[in-house]
């Protein structure tokens, strides 16, 4: 739920305006329809969805940043009243969503199943999602909807002999209802994220393996922004590790021309979005000071000694006061661009030099050798009367000791650095 607030400052009143914008979940239980019900309507295009609030990688004028994910989708409250008061409503949506498997979907095309197994091989169904059982087999299964469609518009494929190339492809052990699903799936996503090029990018990544991605997209950076842009592969919700492997297997391109194809697409795609990307202004958000980018010039003469007062800080506020402000100092030969206390600024002729005689510091080991603790001077005590004219003993010996407090708290200090020091442990042969 989203609530704005608005302020009229003639009457001095403030008005609450709720707007609501559900959650899949929440949407899911309005319309009366399981989870996985409503997956599917919306990748249909049946439910209309609204992307969410930005957060904090929105850009200056509250849209999302190409290829920053803004969180997931809301569906508004006029959407589900627009659903629920449609004609027909429960059972109407529930139609245009259901899915049948073989067996179902043979009864409703009045054939055999083993003829509606032979239709799909050979690429004349369409499967629209598929589950996994407890036995790792894939179990396809198509929109009854499209079913009746299919019915109308090609009886000559219900009954007589099979075409003979589709024989062909039979008697070649072709099975096409990955291929089907994977070209759906695709076209379902791009239609999805038409507005954002680098969306349409990661959906066409996600049916290439790894190696093929890092042929087509040679660019480590390029790589990592598809990744977080990733869609999520159908199926992988199963616990099993068997499971998830077969889906990230259905997933993934495995015919010559399929792959070729997908990799000229997603080079078209990738420089469509840098293209775009150059063509955007480069604005700064907000609460961002601007960064002074001009040099300043460095003083000349001998550097300021250790007493010398620092050369004073010049303050630059943004739009969004400390937020966003800069210190530049003259002492520098670039300005300094930094949030919080300014540090002062140091003559580039006082700064240590690192020279290639000296190089980095050697590293200590983590272990280090037991320093033997400090003892109190003991002090020698005689009995009273006796003659001290013999003793030889330095005048150190004869000391005030430290009081007991300062040395429980050395003793506490040691205790604490010993504890925080890593400690070494012998290599395992």
């Amino acid at each position: 739920m989203v609530v704005t607030e608005s302020t009229h400052r003639s009457r001095g009143e403030t008005t609450m305006t709720v707007q609501e914008r559900l959650t899949p979940a929440g949407a899911a239980r309005l319309l009366e329809l399981r989870r996985a019900e409503f997956d599917l309507a919306v990748r249909l295009g049946h439910i209309r969805t609204e992307p969410a609030a930005p957060g904090p990688h929105a850009g200056p004028e509250g849209h999302v940043r190409p290829g920053v994910p803004g969180g997931p989708r809301r569906i508004a409250r006029e959407e589900i009243d627009r659903l629920r008061g449609a004609p027909g409503f429960p059972e109407a949506l529930r139609e245009r969503v259901r899915t049948v498997g073989t067996r179902e979907g043979a009864e409703l095309l009045a054939i055999a199943p083993a003829r509606f197994t032979r239709l799909a091989r050979t690429g004349h169904l369409v499967p629209i999602t598929y589950y996994i059982n407890r036995y790792h087999a894939v179990v396809w299964l198509y929109l009854a909807e499209e079913l009746t469609e299919f019915a109308g518009s090609r009886p000559d494929l219900l009954t007589g002999r099979t075409p003979p190339r589709d024989r062909l492809l039979l008697d070649l052990g072709e099975d096409r209802r990955p291929r089907t699903w994977r070209a759906r799936r695709l076209e379902l996503l791009l239609r999805a994220a038409a507005d954002d090029t680098w969306a349409r990018a990661a959906a066409l990544a996600s049916a290439l393996d790894p190696d093929t991605l890092a042929d087509t997209v040679p660019a480590p950076v390029d790589r990592a922004r598809l990744r977080g842009l990733l869609p999520p592969v159908d199926g992988t919700r199963s616990r099993s590790a068997a499971a998830r492997e077969t889906a990230e297997r259905l997933a993934r391109a495995d015919h010559p021309d399929e792959i070729r194809r997908l990799r000229a697409h997603l080079a078209g795609e990738l420089t469509r979005a840098r293209a775009e990307e150059t063509a955007l202004p480069h604005t700064p958000l907000p609460g961002t000071g601007t960064l002074d980018t001009t040099p300043s010039p460095v003083p000349s003469g001998p550097a300021p000694g250790p007493g010398a007062e620092q050369a004073p800080l010049r303050f630059r506020p943004g739009p969004a006061g400390i937020a966003g402000t800069s210190w530049t100092t003259g002492a520098c030969a670039h300005p300094v661009r930094f949030t919080g206390e300014p540090r002062r600024a140091v003559h580039p002729s006082t700064a240590p030099a690192r020279t290639a005689a000296t190089g980095p510091a050697p590293r200590t080991s983590a272990h280090r050798t037991p320093q033997p603790r400090a003892t109190r001077p003991r002090t020698l005590t005689s009995p009273p009367g006796a003659d001290r004219s013999h003793r030889t003993d330095p005048p150190e010996a004869h000391t005030t000791p430290a009081p007991r407090a300062t040395a429980r708290r050395r003793a506490a200090a040691r205790g604490l650095l010993d504890r925080l020091r890593p400690r070494w442990t012998r290599p395992t042969r």
